[in-house]
């Protein structure tokens, strides 16, 4: 079943109560000061069936100025947004503020029904009528559906359940983000069960049992119970207007906080953001005070535009938000600033940033930034934000998170940037063909740098060079990268040793000599390694050793080497004893095979076992394919 959340607002003792009861037959005025002073305080919840079968689930919010905080709140994930008017009071100052409201969050979906007509004469509904379409002309309620309807009597009420069909088939459904958040709007308990939560689920989904954790206090939960429409669930799903069971006492959490999974939000004090100014409303000036509004929380802060001293009515730009409490927000997530005192409704607009750095204003990398994110262009704002963040490599998982997309969503852009050579994978992990560049070029330079220092080295290690790849990138991504390296023969890999692709180890006329000397030592005949100690100087003979080990020598380590060409007689005696010794090799068999030692077979059969001839199986070395 489709489930569209709507929105109820308007100016106080409208009737908004009285009809969603008609419509659903379920009393949203639930407290008892409620039912004492006769106007909702807290937000009323309640649902019906459309014809179509889609079901609409109602957020009655408060009318009353003093309550307009808890209006706000209900208004996160809202679908469609139905505006009650008085047709005896026509538009007052609350109805006014709550349309600017639900346009500035975003909403686009509008019914207008016109109540208690049945109480006035016709002339009158008439001029109410001709007083909504003049105050909301030039607007998004421009041309929203109006219904005159009596709850009381039930006229118009099958003319309003038509209409609100019909704009509920033109929504658009919200995108499910990969992890589930909700943003709590009441907290209350129940005798038996303990503590409960409400709100309506956003993104992901929500199962019993999960564990979740609660933002920004970094309080860990369990969900005993999920409730939707006063039915038990095993899954909530995104849209749903949700009640959670939670294993935590009430008074450790707060209405404004948000239940999610953890990781998935990172509170903060700073927010860049596009800040839309209504018309007619008081300027805001730079590092003037307001109340910001976002989710179901109101925090205090501070305004810093990014250009402007001044942001006047009827304008947007771009700003900083310097909060006093920390916010766990999302990019992408909608927001309304009120000022200080008196408070007014006088803006509202996008989190492009959810967790911004402390940033001059008139930065203009910030600002291109921040100018790419407000157009929306997801493939752009991947490129700009692994370009520009400081920032050279991202996972699926945190380019999803910055969109806010399901992660499988986010596979068409990455491979649409892929196939444009924008990006480059490797593994899961993604950079800009330009960060990657960079990258491979600092590693030849580097190479380069070693070559230089030690001529005689033929490559840097390649575990060596993996590490502090890793290091470098703070992800593990080195023994790809190098890979990639040589597929691309931007470098060459010899005996696990990493050199750029053109060098070449060139010896002095003394080196070559001595070169020439130590072959003549090792080729004696036998199989029995020879210690570096007995062929000269350790400074100049190592150095020679290593640099061609696997051409000319094999360097065992330890002190310890053979001539290249006695490694391949020791490799042909193995393979021969192997071949019809299927029980394979241990230390004593290699020792009388090359008439040599226990130390001396411990040797060789571990370079035996890192060149690929054989590998170890127990205690034994048996032929390696």
């Amino acid at each position: 079943m489709d489930y569209i959340v709507a929105a109820t607002a308007g100016h106080v003792d409208h009737g908004k109560t009285t009809l969603i009861k008609r419509l659903t037959g379920i009393d949203t005025d639930t407290a008892p000061e409620e039912k004492k002073r006769g106007l909702t305080i807290n937000l009323g919840f309640a649902y019906f069936d459309l014809p179509s079968k889609k079901r609409i689930a109602f957020v009655d919010v408060p009318g009353h100025e003093k309550f307009l905080k808890n209006m706000i709140s209900g208004l996160t994930g809202i679908d469609m947004a139905l505006l009650v008017v008085d047709a005896g009071e026509g538009v007052m100052p609350q109805t006014e503020e709550h349309a600017a409201i639900l346009s500035l969050l975003g909403i686009k979906n509008f019914v207008i029904a016109v109540t208690k007509a049945d109480t006035v004469d016709p002339e009158m509904c008439q001029l109410t009528i001709e007083d909504i379409r003049e105050h909301f002309k030039n607007g998004p309620l421009e041309k929203a559906p109006l219904v005159v309807t009596d709850a009381v009597s039930g006229r118009g009420i099958k003319e309003l359940i038509a209409v609100m069909d019909e704009t509920a088939s033109k929504i658009k459904k919200h995108r499910a983000g990969s992890n589930p958040r909700l943003n709590i709007d009441r907290i209350f308990t129940i005798k038996g069960h303990g503590t409960v939560v409400t709100g309506t689920l956003i993104d992901g989904f929500i199962k019993a049992n999960d564990n979740l954790e609660i933002y920004p206090s970094q309080i860990p939960v369990r969900v005993k119970n999920i409730q939707v429409n006063d039915q038990d669930q095993l899954v909530a799903q995104p849209d749903h207007r949700v009640a959670l069971n939670l294993d935590v006492k009430s008074s450790d959490i707060h209405k404004g906080e948000i239940v999610t999974v953890p990781g998935n939000v990172t509170s903060s004090k700073l927010l860049d953001v596009q800040l839309n100014m209504l018309p007619n409303v008081p300027s805001l000036k730079l590092n003037e005070r307001f109340r910001l509004y976002v989710g179901s929380v109101e925090v205090f802060g501070r305004l810093y535009p990014m250009v402007e001293d001044e942001v006047k009515a009827g304008t947007n730009c771009l700003a900083q938000l310097r909060l006093e409490t920390p916010v766990a927000v999302k990019n992408g997530d909608r927001f309304i600033v009120r000022t200080y005192s008196p408070m007014v409704t006088v803006a509202g607009g996008t989190i492009l940033s959810a967790n911004a750095k402390h940033h001059s204003r008139n930065n203009q990398s910030i600002i291109n930034t921040l100018r790419i994110r407000a157009g929306g262009d997801e493939k752009a704002i991947i490129v700009d934000y692994l370009q520009n963040s400081g920032k050279t490599v991202a996972t699926t998982r945190e380019l999803a998170s910055l969109i806010d997309v399901d992660t499988k969503e986010l596979q068409k852009d990455l491979q649409q940037l892929l196939d444009a050579h924008q990006l480059v994978a490797i593994d899961d992990y993604y950079f800009t063909s330009n960060n990657i560049d960079n990258v491979m070029q600092q590693v030849v330079r580097s190479l380069a740098d070693a070559q230089e220092k030690h001529p005689l080295r033929r490559g840097v290690p390649r575990p060596e060079l993996i590490s502090r790849l890793n290091k470098a990138l703070q992800v593990p991504v080195g023994a790809s990268l190098i890979k990639m390296m040589k597929d691309q023969e931007q470098v060459k890999l010899v005996n696990d040793l990493v050199a750029t692709k053109e060098f070449k180890v060139v010896l002095t006329p003394q080196q070559e000599k001595l070169k020439a000397e130590l072959l003549k030592k090792l080729n004696t005949g036998d199989l029995i390694p020879v210690s570096v100690e007995q062929l000269g100087e350790q400074s100049q003979v190592l150095p020679l050793l290593e640099s061609f080990d696997g051409e000319d020598f094999v360097y065992l380590g330890d002190g310890y080497c053979l001539s290249w060409k006695t490694y391949q007689e020791i490799i042909q005696k193995v393979r021969n004893y192997l071949a019809s010794h299927s029980a394979g090799m241990g230390l004593s068999e290699y020792r009388d095979l090359t008439e040599s030692s226990r130390k001396y077979a411990i040797m060789v059969l571990e370079r035996l076992d890192k060149d690929g001839v054989t590998k170890r199986m127990n205690r034994v070395h048996i032929l390696n394919g």
